[in-house]
């Protein structure tokens, strides 16, 4: 655990001998419910500066996006002034914006216009609020669990940037959500109209309105009714659809439905975990890598933790794999993605590890998983 910002030194004499043993100041309170309860005593800055969203992405230059704010008084009577601070060729709306906090305690939420460059850049924006010719820029968290003691975070009052050409056609999307997934979030900074879609959707709703239909991680090892969708989505995929199936474990815990795609394949424990290993196009002239946005070996950079987990490791003829990598001394895995024509439309298996990459905005992640959505005739 952390050191405690504020301990108390206690020295206990005995004749000529002393002991001295350090306590940490803490506060002590009784909740109604969970009893007594214990906390770290905080030292914060006079105001803390919270930005409500920690990555912003621009798919073109004409994009304006806006960054809303929190300030929160840690002391009686903060004023002064907030400003962005960005890299060159990016600028806000307004540049600087005053602030006065008469309590502690007492919030107010400010927001800017964020405007891009035009060529493509991965950036950083620092939020400083100045108080008494002083700088502060540190954000405020929690992370408040029952059978933890509660923590209290003051990282860097930063968010990341990026500038990337991602071309996309469709927009409507809809999302069967998986467990702990922040993929739609991310569609929704480049523009796509995202629908959370829950087991009454998926029954009784007409799927035709989607442009494609995107199934979260790991939402057929979560959610025991899934499986009784697959006939309408199937059909949905038939008559035209798009489906796209990001991965699911398969190992002695937890087990995967055999029909998941209109033919069989198998989930393996496969995976790539050297994030920069490299990635071979098997088929140069696929869609998958070619509309709209042409792939690259630069697509595959600034990638983070790993390339993808839980690839197939067998399927039907019907599928056609699409790239090739590997770990060191180990051979080439090609189940990371598969696509196979179903009646009119498409159903995709991804074990690309999108729930990173695009939470974290890689660019190249970003235009691939266009190309995915837009894949297909709808």
């Amino acid at each position: 655990p952390a050191a405690p910002p504020i301990a108390a030194e206690i020295t206990v004499a005995f004749g000529d001998r002393a002991i001295s043993f350090l306590r940490p100041l803490v506060y002590k309170w009784v909740d109604p419910v969970a009893g007594e309860r214990l906390r770290a005593l905080e030292v914060l800055p006079p105001v803390t500066v919270t930005p409500r969203a920690s990555l912003l992405v621009f798919a073109d230059a004409a994009t304006v996006k806006p960054l809303l704010v929190r300030l929160k008084a840690q002391r009686d009577k903060v004023d002064g002034e907030l400003r962005p601070e960005l890299p060159t060729g990016w600028s806000a709306e307004p540049p600087a914006q005053p602030f006065s906090l008469a309590t502690k305690g007492a919030e107010v939420e400010l927001s800017f216009r964020i405007h891009a460059p035009k060529s493509e850049v991965v950036a950083s924006l620092q939020l400083t609020a100045t108080v008494a010719g002083e700088r502060y820029a540190r954000a405020l968290g929690h992370i408040e669990y029952a059978h933890i003691p509660i923590q209290t975070l003051t990282p860097p009052a930063e968010v990341k940037l990026v500038r990337a050409d991602v071309h996309h056609k469709r927009t409507r999307i809809g999302y069967i959500p998986g467990a702990g997934d922040d993929v739609p979030a991310a569609l929704r900074q480049v523009g796509y109209e995202v629908t959370m879609l829950n087991e009454e959707a998926l029954q009784h709703e007409a799927l035709s309105r989607y442009q494609a239909i995107v199934v979260g991680v790991r939402a057929f090892n979560v959610d025991a009714r899934l499986p009784f969708a697959h006939d309408r989505l199937m059909k949905y995929v038939a008559d035209g659809g798009n489906l796209v199936v990001q991965y699911n474990t398969s190992n002695w815990i937890s087990k995967v439905p055999a029909e998941i795609g209109p033919k069989p394949f198998r989930i393996s424990q496969m995976r790539v975990t050297d994030e920069t290993a490299k990635v071979e196009i098997l088929d140069a002239a696929h869609a998958l890598v070619n509309r709209p946005n042409k792939i690259a070996e630069r697509d595959f950079a600034g990638w983070v933790q790993e390339r993808g987990l839980y690839f197939a490791d067998q399927w039907d003829s019907a599928y056609h794999a699409i790239f090739a990598m590997h770990d060191a001394d180990e051979k080439p895995q090609k189940g990371s993605l598969l696509v196979a024509k179903h009646g009119k439309g498409s159903f995709i298996y991804t074990g690309l590890a999108f729930f990173r990459q695009l939470p974290a905005g890689v660019p190249g992640a970003y235009r691939l998983f266009a190309n995915i959505l837009d894949h297909g005739e709808r």
